[in-house]
């Protein structure tokens, strides 16, 4: 089985507690159970989320999906969510041409 990892950062500041989340390997439906069961926890604490995918093997629509719902509960709930893609150029390429427009960090 192909498999991802997950990185987290905590801190605070002026604004609140922040987490930042780095995805990496395989984005992929065979884990997006996992990766859902890990952010549903996620709650209250945080003023700020930063979820980043980077060092990116495989992605596909699953993980957006999980990411987009995500941003959306948690913007609901006035967190700030913030998602960068740091992915290879035919990664960049595939997302670009199925119209995902998520911030890509150069």
């Amino acid at each position: 089985m192909q498999t991802f990892n997950l990185k987290t950062d905590i801190s605070e500041d002026g604004k609140g507690k922040k987490i930042r989340m780095i995805f990496s390997g395989y984005l992929t439906l065979q884990n997006a159970a996992e990766i859902k069961a890990i952010l549903q926890p996620i709650n209250g604490e945080f003023a700020n989320l930063e979820l980043w995918a980077r060092d990116v093997s495989g992605i596909d629509v699953s993980f957006l999906q999980i990411l987009e719902s995500y941003r959306k509960t948690h913007e609901a709930d006035g967190k700030k969510v913030k998602i960068l893609m740091d992915l290879p150029y035919d990664l960049k390429t595939l997302l670009a041409n199925a119209g995902i427009a998520y911030p890509i960090k150069q």
